[in-house]
């Protein structure tokens, strides 16, 4: 029996090793940073924002505001020039916020990358209110 799980495991770890080392390497090269931004279109909608930089941090999710989570963030801004923060524990899981929650996050430029989205919900995470998604570099 244990040769047999052996050769089960040879058999499955050829393949899904070739395929795991492929996508890392694909990773790598579908990412592209944007100086001038990500758009990002709403799909019920169809407003579009740009997503000027990423971050991440710690922030508080719950009632209790002195358990920090990890944390994404986002700096967008409207074509209209209003400007605001979303920030999560996922990018299916953002939330509107205030600078103060991200003050203190480590930010870079924004990137993109072909299947970015961002699901931001109400205050009790439970209704998912806008979803964007990537849709390439700002001109």
């Amino acid at each position: 029996m244990r040769s047999l799980i052996l050769a089960a495991m040879a058999v499955f770890a050829l393949p899904f090793g070739a395929a795991q080392s492929e996508d890392v390497d694909k990773t790598d090269t579908l990412w592209q940073s944007c100086p001038k931004g990500v758009l990002f279109k709403e799909l019920e909608s169809g407003i579009v924002v740009t997503v000027i930089r990423q971050g991440s941090g710690k922030a508080a999710f719950t009632a209790d505001k002195k358990l920090l989570q990890p944390a994404t963030a986002a700096e967008l801004v409207t074509k209209e020039g209003d400007h605001g923060f979303i920030s999560g524990p996922m990018p299916s899981y953002m939330f509107a916020v205030g600078p103060d929650t991200v003050k203190n996050f480590n930010w870079r430029p924004a990137e993109t990358y072909p299947d970015a989205f961002y699901t931001v919900r109400d205050d009790e995470g439970v209704e998912p209110l806008l979803n964007f998604v990537d849709v390439g570099c700002a001109p």
